[in-house]
């Protein structure tokens, strides 16, 4: 991990309290990179999945705010799903 000192449970602590008031998950099972889950308040049922985000990418808290921003970005540019009409 590249912030020195903090823990991986740290590390996740910050980006989800940092996505409040909507719900994120953070994992890493292979403990080299992230998979984040940004959802719509508290659902994350129409979030997005965010994978691949390396643990070395992230060097300061400063990093850690851009990648929340990104994630927001990315959720709130989603193109709305298409409905039928009958």
């Amino acid at each position: 991990m590249s912030l020195i000192g903090v823990s991986m449970l740290e590390m996740r602590q910050m980006i989800e309290q940092a996505c409040l008031p909507d719900r994120c998950e953070v994992s890493c099972i292979d403990g080299t990179s992230l998979t984040i889950r940004l959802g719509q308040g508290q659902s994350l049922d129409k979030g997005v999945i965010l994978t691949g985000v390396s643990l070395q990418d992230l060097n300061s808290c400063r990093d850690v705010v851009n990648l929340v921003g990104q994630l927001h970005a990315l959720r709130d540019n989603r193109p709305a799903p298409q409905r039928a009409i009958a």
